[in-house]
C-alpha cells in the first residue's frame, strides 16, 4: 500500500517545473569581454512576438549612458528575450531576464541575428534602484543557478550584492579600456 504513494510523489516530483537554470558564472571581465554593447537603459516597450514554434519579446531600451559599444546616448535599442505571452499561452524560461516597463538597468549585449541579448542570460541584465537617494546595482542572474565550469560546484556572478552605479562605473570603465 505504501509503495503506489511514494511512486505517485516520485513522478510528479520529476514533472515538476524548474526553479533555475544552470549557467556558467560569468564575472564582470567576461561580461565586458563578451558584450557588443555595454549600457545604461531604461525600458521604453516590451512586444511579445510569435518566432518559429516559440514565443519571444522584444525590449525598447533608450540608452542613457554607454561604457562600451557604438550605441549613442538617446538612441533605442533592440533587445529581445526568450518567452512572453500572448493572449492566454505563455512561455517562461528559468534564467531569462525579466523587464518592468520604465525601469533602468545596467545592460551587457551581444549581436544576434540583427537584435541584442544579454550575455549570459540574466546574468547581462543588472538592476538600478534608487536606495537613499543614490543608484544602486543589483545583482543579476535571476533564475539561474550559477556555477563554476570545472567542478559544477555553486559560484557568484558579477556582483555579490548591490553596488553603487558610481563604483561599477569606474569599474567597467577600467576594463573597457586599454
Amino acid at each position: 500500500m505504501l509503495r503506489l504513494p511514494v511512486a505517485l510523489l516520485a513522478v510528479l516530483a520529476l514533472n515538476a517545473p524548474a526553479a533555475a537554470s544552470f549557467a556558467v558564472a560569468l564575472d564582470l571581465e567576461a561580461l565586458v569581454g563578451r558584450a557588443d554593447q555595454v549600457v545604461v537603459g531604461r525600458v521604453l516597450a516590451q512586444q511579445p512576438r510569435w518566432d518559429g514554434g516559440r514565443i519571444v519579446t522584444d525590449i525598447l531600451i533608450e540608452v542613457d549612458e554607454v561604457f562600451a559599444g557604438d550605441a549613442a546616448v538617446g538612441t533605442v535599442l533592440q533587445l529581445v528575450r526568450f518567452g512572453g505571452a500572448i493572449g492566454e499561452l505563455g512561455m517562461r524560461i528559468e534564467g531569462e531576464p525579466s523587464f518592468e516597463d520604465g525601469a533602468s538597468y545596467v545592460l551587457f549585449l551581444r549581436q544576434w541575428r540583427g537584435l541584442y541579448r544579454p550575455v549570459g542570460m540574466s546574468q547581462g541584465v543588472l538592476p538600478i534602484e534608487e536606495e537613499d537617494g543614490a543608484p544602486m546595482v543589483q545583482p543579476g542572474g535571476a533564475g539561474l543557478a550559477l556555477v563554476t565550469r570545472p567542478g559544477g560546484t555553486r559560484a557568484f556572478g558579477a556582483l555579490r550584492g548591490p553596488r553603487p552605479l558610481s563604483s561599477l562605473r569606474e569599474r567597467i570603465r577600467a576594463l573597457v579600456e586599454p
